[in-house]
């Protein structure tokens, strides 16, 4: 079976590891025909703790580097993409950076929260998990889901939304019946036309479990969201891990068809065999 993965990291965006060939490389090495490099994209100061997003001046680096891989690569297909962190307040300021780059590919994600005076909280940072007893557990969830589904409704335009049930990472579970945010998330992507992807990385967290949930990847599955397949590595020999299990689970949920965006922003499909 022909193997793509649409979401890894370098160490541009500082809290992974290895070059942007290196994972190429990797990718290679597995007989992939695509790699998605999708640094996260730099934060405003204010926000910015350092760990997390690339910093601003490296931004043509990044470019650089990708064109570079390119020319040494030529037997595989690299996307140019970037994890854009979707929060209250960040659109102008996302569309600043997203419309002046090129980018192939715009990946959205939730990783923050705002508090009541109205600083963002890292929700899935082991070092702030405290913020869980303060708000409380649904309340985190609930307000998560909101904030998912007002990215899908925003003029950013992202093309695949990335591990949609995040907050679950350091094993803080919904304790409530989320069959009808599902359903809403689902309903919302359809709308939106993105792409999910089932994500391999939430299988090496606390919580040990592939995103998303089974009961949420078949709402997508049955809204009709196409769903692509990802490591979201950041280090070059996490590239490509766990995919069989991320099959079994697309295969589970009732696809049939592994989704693979592309440079030129069309997408293909690859039978799930």
């Amino acid at each position: 079976m022909e193997r793509t993965d649409s979401h890894t990291h370098t160490f541009l965006s500082r809290h992974g590891r290895g070059t942007v060939d290196e994972v190429v490389e990797a990718a290679l090495g597995q007989g992939m025909t695509m790699v998605a490099l999708t640094e996260h994209l730099p934060l405003p100061p204010e926000v910015d703790d350092g760990t997390f997003a690339m910093e601003p001046e490296r931004m043509a680096e990044y470019f650089s580097a990708l064109e570079m891989a390119r020319r040494a690569h030529p037997d595989i297909e690299i996307i140019t993409g970037t994890e854009v962190d979707w929060r209250y307040g960040a659109e102008d300021y996302i569309l600043g950076w997203t419309q002046r780059w090129p980018f192939e590919l715009l990946l959205g994600s939730v990783h923050m929260l705002t508090d009541a005076e109205g600083n963002q909280w890292e929700f899935d940072h082991p070092g702030y998990a405290e913020g869980w007893n303060e708000r409380g557990e649904e309340a985190v969830w609930r307000e998560y889901f909101e904030l998912w589904m007002q990215a899908l409704q925003s003029k950013v335009g992202f093309d695949l939304m990335t591990h949609p049930d995040l907050p679950k990472k350091l094993s803080y579970k919904p304790t409530f019946d989320t069959r009808e945010y599902y359903t809403a998330m689902a309903e919302a992507a359809a709308k939106a036309g993105v792409m999910i992807e089932v994500n391999t990385s939430g299988l090496h967290k606390p919580v040990k479990e592939l995103y998303p949930a089974p009961a949420l990847l078949k709402a997508f599955c049955q809204a009709g969201v196409a769903c692509t397949i990802s490591s979201d590595a950041h280090a070059p020999e996490h590239t490509g891990r766990d995919f069989d299990l991320g099959y079994a689970a697309m295969r589970a949920a009732g696809y049939t068809h592994v989704t693979v965006p592309t440079r030129t922003g069309d997408r293909r499909s690859i039978p799930l065999e």
